[in-house]
């Protein structure tokens, strides 16, 4: 999505360069306000996929945990373990 705006982005910039109309850089300047909240918005949603990724990463660990516990017979301590992670 970002690849397409900067493109976009540039083909206007190479357009007012070889000479627009007053118009169309009334029209840049507006679709650069617009563009500057769409790339804001997918580092946003980046971020957000970062931190989820990172979150589910974290689960699966507790779970391996939980699972060792119960393993080695702590069943006790995985069941609290599991109850002080996940009830919510």
């Amino acid at each position: 999505m970002l690849t397409k705006i900067d493109n976009t982005e540039r083909k206007w910039e190479d357009k007012i360069r070889s000479g627009a109309r007053a118009h169309e850089v009334d029209l840049l300047n507006e679709y650069r306000a617009s563009w500057v909240i769409l790339r804001q918005w997918t580092k946003h949603d980046a971020a957000v996929a970062e931190r989820e990724g990172e979150i589910k990463r974290l689960r699966r660990l507790v779970w391996d945990a939980i699972y060792i516990l119960q393993k080695a017979g702590l069943v006790k301590e995985s069941e609290r373990f599991r109850r002080a992670v996940f009830q919510r």
